[in-house]
């Protein structure tokens, strides 16, 4: 009686970890199947780098400052100010 509790733990412990990791309907040893992983939506508009940090931000809802014809954009407020800052400086 103790190995079949101990088998039905260990098999519900593996079902837990395969779970975890993704697999949780695993077909014929294993194999996943094509629909399992789905492909994440593209951005939708466009993007600018950040000339503060670099990182880059949707430009629908960026931080911007325009400077003359040029626009630029910011992820934050706070490194939209640290531009000013800088930019003041020099």
């Amino acid at each position: 009686m103790d190995l079949v509790f101990l088998i039905g733990v260990v098999w519900t412990l593996s079902r837990s970890v395969r779970s975890l990791l993704g697999r949780s309907k695993p077909g014929f040893r294993g194999a996943r199947s094509s629909n399992s992983r789905r492909k994440a939506d593209p951005a939708k508009g466009r993007t600018a780098r950040d000339p503060v940090c670099g990182m880059f931000v949707s430009t629908e809802v960026s931080h911007q400052l325009v400077r003359g014809n040029e626009t630029l954009h910011f992820c934050s407020q706070a490194c939209l100010e640290q531009y000013e800052k800088k930019t003041a400086k020099a």
